[in-house]
Formats: structure tokens, C-alpha cells, sequence
């Protein structure tokens, strides 16, 4: 199951059906975790769907039963990170950048953080602990956008971002 979900060449839907063969075929756990010796900690199936952008495999191993974990959501908030560094506004100190500042104001942030909170709320709708989410709350506090994240954490639901 980790071969498909780590194989870029295999499309999501293709991974979903693999998946799906080794669950039901052969009673696997969908909150099977990859052993190496080579990593420090052991990740599920559910975090690799989410790195390596899985979509469709992600809501579907959520579905079956895999928990969304503190690993998960520490990923979440290095995601804000690539995202910053990916468009030329690095996060290098405690105090942002001017850059960064403005930033935060453009759609094309708006919008990848609404992508990013409909999975968090996603994941808390499926137990996941909100304080989790302490990297993510720290990364958005230091600049000053971390009202839609306590809103989302605290309610558990996301009507609209405060913005």
C-alpha cells in the first residue's frame, strides 16, 4: 500500500483501488504505519496521502478509519512554510519580513490557506486532537493571522475565514 501511495506514476484513483484490494482483500489495517530505520518516527498512510498530495486517497483512508496524528498536523504547518519559501517570501527570523506581511494579503494566499483549513477541519471532524495544531498556531501567530486557525480549532466547524 505504501509503494502505491509513494509512486508518483500511479494516479489517486488508481492508489484508491489498490488501496481498497489490500484492505478488503486481505483485512490490512488502514492505520498501518512505515517502519524504517532510516526515520525517526513511523507514518501512516494518511500522512503520506497528504505529502504526496493524495487527495482523494486521504478522505478515503480517513473513511476507513486511519487517525489523523500530531505528525499530521506538525506537516500541516511545514506546509505554510514551503508555501512561503515557494513564492520568495522566507520565514527566517521571529520577526517576518515585510514581503511575508504583504504576502498574507494576496489571493493566492487566501486560497491556499482555505485549501489547507478545509482538510484541518476535516481532520478534526475525524478526531483529530486541535492541539495539535500548535506549530501551524505558532508559524500563523508570528504573523498575526492566526484568528481563522483558534476560530477553526475552538468551533471544530469553518463557515467562513475572518478575513
Amino acid at each position: 500500500m505504501f509503494a502505491a501511495i509513494f509512486d508518483k506514476n500511479v494516479s489517486d484513483e488508481n492508489t484508491a483501488k489498490i488501496i481498497d484490494y489490500y484492505i478488503y482483500k486481505f483485512n490490512c489495517d488502514a492505520n498501518i504505519t512505515f517502519k524504517s530505520n532510516e526515520l525517526r518516527y513511523e507514518p501512516n498512510l494518511l500522512e503520506i496521502a497528504f505529502l504526496m498530495k493524495k487527495f482523494k486517497n486521504f478522505d478515503d483512508l480517513l473513511d476507513k478509519g486511519t487517525k489523523p496524528n500530531g505528525r499530521l498536523a506538525f506537516s500541516m504547518g511545514s506546509e505554510f512554510l514551503f508555501f512561503f519559501q515557494d513564492n520568495g517570501v522566507v520565514f527566517e527570523s521571529k520577526t517576518p519580513s515585510k514581503e511575508l506581511l504583504e504576502f498574507i494579503k494576496t489571493q493566492k494566499y487566501k486560497e491556499f490557506k482555505e485549501e489547507k483549513f478545509k482538510l484541518i477541519k476535516k481532520q478534526l471532524q475525524y478526531g483529530q486532537d486541535p492541539k495539535d495544531y500548535k506549530y501551524l498556531k505558532y508559524i500563523l501567530k508570528l504573523i498575526n493571522d492566526e484568528k481563522d486557525l483558534d476560530n477553526l480549532l475552538k468551533n471544530r466547524t469553518q463557515k467562513e475565514l475572518a478575513q
